[in-house]
């Protein structure tokens, strides 16, 4: 048969085609989106005054003290609030709402993927007043039951070389085994047991 034009398979090529770049478009805009929520923290929490009644409506602010930007929520008709994807850094928290004391938190450090709770108590006061409070003690995880540590690129680059192969072999690299005793709490016992 000889066809003019038109073939009736070029369709068929198209579409599989078409499929193709879809699929293909998919998997990058899905990978993209997952690896831009790795270097991020949460700061959460609720607002109260010194009853320990919520307020709704008080603006919440954080600003990284590295770069200077400022992440903004409201607290909600119960008196909590989220500051999500917040990039890793150290820093400030301010709440204010008209009739109350300014609030103001410093030296906040949120580590990748940690969920940080902060209640702020607002006082009754003018707002050019402000209440401050310095972070001094780590804070507590209340918001899930996991166990997390960071360990710096410092830390690891402290770490002792493990030569694989001797003169023609692998190279030097970093012993995986001792990161773990980086860990607070982590000990090897006599046996060769590792305890965390």
């Amino acid at each position: 048969m000889i066809y003019y034009g038109h073939h009736p398979f070029d369709d068929r090529k198209k579409g599989i085609s078409m499929r193709k770049l879809q699929l293909i478009v998919w998997l990058f805009v899905s990978t993209h989106a997952a690896s831009a929520q790795t270097d991020r923290g949460t700061i959460t929490g609720t607002v109260s005054d010194a009853t320990g009644a919520v307020i709704p409506g008080a603006t919440i602010e954080a600003k990284n003290v590295a770069t200077g930007a400022v992440y903004q929520a409201g607290s909600s008709e119960t008196g909590n609030y989220t500051l999500a994807q917040l990039p890793a850094g150290t820093y400030e928290v301010s709440a204010a709402l008209p009739g109350f004391k300014r609030f103001l938190r410093t030296g906040i450090a949120i580590q990748v993927a940690q969920v940080v709770r902060i209640d702020v108590t607002l006082e009754v006061g003018a707002a050019t007043e402000s209440v401050t409070v310095q972070a001094a003690a780590p804070l507590l995880k209340t918001e899930s039951g996991e166990v997390g540590y960071n360990i710096n690129s410092e830390q690891l680059s402290s770490l002792p070389v493990l030569t694989l192969g001797g003169i023609t072999g692998l190279g030097n690299i970093r012993n995986p085994l001792q990161a773990v005793t980086l860990l607070p709490g982590a000990t090897f016992s006599n046996d060769n047991t590792l305890r965390v």
